[in-house]
């Protein structure tokens, strides 16, 4: 039965339903041609500081003089500033963001209150503004990225400003506003490097000015040292410690014009309409960032504010480097120490 059962198997007919896989013709894919996929660079290199998307921080720069010239039947008058500080808001979104284009909306709330001794008594009415309302900033800005291939972009950046005297809850003024563009074309040559070059209108040296500008991003093979530099504007050494820990050294260049109406509409005797602060300083500093969960970092940052332009002027007009023509209030600011602290919610 044994020998009867595996001779059956052995015979046992080919079930002929069953159609054998044909073998394919891979010839026939020889003549099609294989279309190139196009690349483009990013917008960073690698070991780049952290992009901050929502960043909320404190700025506060310690005791120093003030003196205000004079003007318009005013005496030069001086004061102690015994601190100014004020919050600074800052958020930047993505709005569009593929290989071929990244753009980013964002915009600024810095607040600037001065504690200035016997501001009750002070009859200068730019230490009565400073005083009484401060100076602040509320703007909006846009900034694109345009590759062209993987090496070559190109980037645009526009803001516009209300920039003034007003209080806290006080809606700016029209003829407050300011806008300030930049354009830079640069070459992406491999990713630890950047470098471009553009122009700049701003208002970072407390006047309106055109500027030539230079990007420059760099991290080294070992990836702990870098620089991070768009010039004249700021620049930084970067050393990274870890992954979530970060020391930069560097400095800033930080200005703007301040539309003063609540300094004019206060005071009769000024005959002025168009008072402008002209305000710019230089900021050398050094930073700490660090990972404090997640994307949530935070930045710890020292440095010596030194005064640039402090003066007051009859309207927004362009001055060449050549213009020696005095200003309609010349005034002093001492220098001081100054720290800033954030919190920020960075990009991944």
């Amino acid at each position: 039965m044994i020998f009867e059962f595996f001779g059956l198997i052995g015979y046992a007919q080919k079930d002929t339903t069953i159609v054998p896989d044909e073998e394919e013709d891979f010839s026939q894919y020889n003549n099609v041609e294989t279309v190139p996929t196009k690349r483009y660079c990013s917008s960073k290199i690698l070991g780049i500081s952290p992009s901050k998307l929502i960043s909320v921080g404190y700025d506060f720069i310690a005791s120093h003089q003030v003196t205000a010239g004079s003007f318009s039947g005013f005496n030069e008058r001086s004061a102690t500033i015994q601190s100014n500080s004020g919050l600074r808001i800052a958020a930047n979104f993505p709005v569009v963001s593929n290989t071929r284009w990244l753009i980013n909306l964002g915009f600024t709330r810095w607040e600037s209150n001065y504690q200035i001794n016997d501001a009750g008594g002070l009859t200068h009415p730019l230490l009565n503004t400073l005083a009484n309302n401060g100076l602040r900033t509320s703007g909006i800005n846009a900034t694109i990225f345009k590759p062209f291939n993987e090496y070559w972009f190109t980037i645009v950046q526009v803001s516009g400003d209300f920039n003034g005297d007003y209080k806290i809850g006080e809606m700016p003024n029209g003829n407050q506003g300011k806008y300030s563009v930049s354009a830079l074309f640069g070459k992406k040559k491999h990713d630890r490097m950047q470098l471009a070059f553009g122009v700049s209108r701003t208002y970072r040296a407390g006047g309106q000015a055109y500027f030539p500008i230079v990007m420059y991003n760099y991290t080294a093979p070992n990836k702990k040292w870098g620089v991070e530099a768009l010039l004249p504007a700021r620049a930084n050494f970067r050393y990274t410690i870890n992954a979530r820990n970060l020391l930069l050294a560097g400095f800033e260049l930080e200005g703007n014009a301040y539309r003063l109406n609540n300094m004019m509409d206060n005071n009769s005797a000024i005959v002025y309409n168009q008072l402008e602060l002209k305000r710019s300083e230089l900021r050398p500093r050094i930073t700490y960032e660090f990972g404090l969960y997640k994307f949530i970092w935070l930045s710890v940052q020292a440095g010596y504010r030194i005064n640039y332009r402090y003066n007051v002027e009859d309207g927004d007009r362009f001055r060449s480097i050549t213009n020696k023509d005095p200003y309609l209030m010349e005034n002093t600011l001492g220098n001081a120490f100054y720290t800033n602290i954030s919190i920020n919610l960075v990009s991944p």
